[in-house]
């Protein structure tokens, strides 16, 4: 939940949904009507959450299957809306994740940026004089 619009993020933080799973959204897509497949596929910049799902939304004629979900961003808002509401999540998290505490919101950036790694210094790089 950590990235901003230029690291890839598709939907606003306060619509956001904590690790959702990609057969969560497949099952909610067939609420809406759509055809959805899950696969075991995985995007290079951010590789480690596993799926990616491939989703139907119009039909053979060009025109949408479900006329309520017309495009991709109205797609993401109504899984946004949906994926709290599934049977495996607890209070709108997922099981495995009930039981700890909500990150705090009102942490400082000081003390977010003093947890992550320095940015690598470019002296001593071999490289092209």
């Amino acid at each position: 939940m950590g990235k901003s619009i230029a690291d890839g993020r598709r939907i606003p933080k306060d619509l956001a949904v904590e690790e959702p799973s990609v057969f969560e959204m497949a099952d909610c897509c067939k609420q809406l009507g759509l055809e959805a497949h899950p696969e075991g596929k995985h995007y290079p910049r951010d590789w480690l959450p596993k799926g990616r799902l491939r989703v139907a939304l119009k039909g053979a004629d060009g025109k949408p299957v479900n006329p309520a979900v017309p495009d991709r961003r109205t797609l993401l808002l109504k899984l946004a809306e949906m994926v709290p509401k599934c049977p495996g999540r607890v209070n709108g998290r997922p099981k495995a994740l009930a039981n700890k505490p909500a990150p705090d919101a009102g942490a400082s950036s000081s003390a977010a940026a003093a947890s992550s790694k320095p940015a690598p210094s470019k002296k001593g790089k071999k490289g092209k004089k």
